[in-house]
This record gives C-alpha cells, sequence and structure tokens, in this order.
C-alpha cells in the first residue's frame, strides 16, 4: 500500500511538472485506480488483523473486519480436522495477501468457506447442513475442548446462521445491475470528457471562440483552458445526481434515482457535443 502510494506521490509531480496532454490523463487514471487499489488492500489486510473466533453456548462468531458470520451451535453436525487435499480451485491475485479467505471447494468438502489463515489441510472445519466454515485457531486443542464445553452447556437461546455485515453493503443498490449500469456509465462519460481534451489539448490554439450569437458568430475568445469547464460541469451533475439518485434509490423511489442518473448522462452528452465543436476550432 505504501508503495502504491509512493508512485501516487511521484505520478501527481509529473502531473504538475507537465504541461496538460494524454500523458497527464493518463498519469491521473493511474492515481485513481491506484486508490481503489490501496482501498481495496486497506479492507484485506485489517480483516487479516482482525481475524477472530467467538464461542459460547449459543454457536460460533466468525469475526472478519466489519463481518460477523454466526454458526449456530445446533446446526454444527460434526468438527473435522482438515481436508483429504487442497482446495481444488486456485487463489487469484485479488486474494492476495490473504489468499485462505475465501470460498474454496474440496474433495471432501464441496464448499468451504473458509476464515482462515493455513490451508484447508490444516484448518478445524465446522460442518453444518449449508456450508462448511474452515477455522484456524492458534491452539486447536484448546479451541475444541472450549467448542465441547460449551456445546455440553445447551443453548441459551436459539440463532440462525446469518452473515453480518455493516448496513452499507446491504443495500439493494449494489444488487441492481440496471442502476449500477447508468451510474458506471457517467463515470465513463466524465472520464471519456477529460480524456478527450487532454489529448487534444496541445494542439489546440491558445485562443479560442468560447461563445457564438445568434448567427453563429463568435463573441467571446478565451484561453483554451476554459474549455475544461465543461468535463467540469459533466462531471458535478453526475457527482449532484450520484448522491441525490441514491438518497432516493434509499427511500424506495427508484424511478426518480434512474431519472437523476439518465440526467447526468444527457447533460455530459450535451456538453461532450459542445466540447468537440469548440475543439474543431
Amino acid at each position: 500500500m505504501l508503495s502504491l502510494l509512493d508512485l501516487d506521490v511521484l505520478a501527481i509531480r509529473a502531473v504538475l511538472a507537465r504541461p496538460v496532454d494524454g500523458e497527464s490523463f493518463l498519469l491521473v487514471l493511474w492515481v485513481l485506480g491506484s486508490l481503489l487499489a490501496v482501498a481495496y488492500l486497506g479492507y484485506r489486510t485489517v480483516g487479516a488483523f482482525t481475524l477472530a473466533y467467538w464461542v459460547d453456548r449459543d454457536g460460533v462468531t466468525l469475526v472478519w473486519g466489519p463481518t460477523r458470520q454466526i454458526v449456530p451451535m445446533g446446526q454444527i453436525q460434526r468438527i473435522q480436522r482438515g481436508t483429504a487435499g487442497p482446495a481444488l480451485n486456485r487463489a487469484y491475485p485479488w486474494h492476495w495477501p490473504y489468499r485462505y479467505r475465501r470460498r474454496m471447494v474440496c474433495a471432501d468438502v464441496p464448499v468451504l468457506n473458509s476464515y482462515a489463515t493455513r490451508s484447508p489441510v490444516e484448518q478445524v472445519i465446522l460442518v453444518t447442513a449449508g456450508d462448511c466454515y474452515g477455522l484456524s485457531p492458534a491452539d486447536p486443542e484448546r479451541f475444541l475442548a472450549a467448542l465441547q464445553a460449551r456445546y455440553a452447556l445447551g443453548a441459551a437461546r436459539p440463532l440462525r446462521a446469518e452473515l453480518r455485515r455493516p448496513p452499507f453493503w446491504t443495500w439493494g443498490l449494489w444488487r441492481d445491475l440496471a442502476a449500477l449500469a447508468l451510474i458506471g456509465l457517467g463515470l465513463l462519460g466524465v472520464l471519456i470528457l477529460f480524456g478527450a481534451l487532454c489529448f487534444r489539448f496541445p494542439a489546440l490554439s491558445s485562443d479560442l471562440p468560447l461563445h457564438f450569437d445568434v448567427a453563429g458568430i463568435p463573441d467571446r475568445i478565451a484561453p483554451k483552458s476554459g474549455l475544461f469547464a465543461l468535463p467540469i460541469i459533466g462531471l458535478a451533475t453526475w457527482g449532484f445526481n450520484l448522491l441525490a439518485g441514491i438518497f432516493m434509490y434509499r427511500r424506495v423511489q427508484q424511478g426518480g434515482a434512474y431519472l437523476l442518473w439518465v440526467g447526468a448522462l444527457v447533460v455530459e452528452g450535451i456538453a461532450g457535443l459542445a466540447l468537440f465543436n469548440l475543439m474543431r476550432w
């Protein structure tokens, strides 16, 4: 994460030291993308350092970052010491640096939801009628003894198996493909506006007509940097409509949210037509 941030600092310095052009746009795009990577790595790292297992007479709670997986004691059918072999599905780069925290498929365990820092062969596996849960306690024997002792006490209150996540993660918006497509298209439109202007910027005249009268004759000449007002308008509209749309979506007014996000696309389209027309001068 620190390495990526160091590269971002170098990229920002390079952008500030060079004229506006296509390469400066690509450097800014790199910074934005790397910040997303830093945030994701930070999330995975927090999960690695907060991994814990809470055991009481009602069940086992698997803690990973801000999430809580509840495994009721009455639903544990058996406890298995490791799998017969390693996971059949491989880890991908986005599982780094915590490659055992993922869903795995093993030969003798069809679906293993692993909350562990060791391979499935070394895990303590809680087998239920649904998923199986892989754990890697620091002291497996002590953990099993504690689990057995609390199981003998009997459950004090019934629990149901559930994954508790922050409210932000449970929004229906994340499962609405149409909404996500509109938001993504709006962001893509903003990037196209800025990218097209940056790549064309070095070839433009230092002063350009930025306004025309009713007869189509230029009545305002200004520095070409004034063209950035159009992408900025597109960005501001997309950002405002994004937040307002999310607010309306959360108030179960999906139609109004869709209109706001479509409206941002319309504004970006108008700004794009004006921008490409002015860049021909």
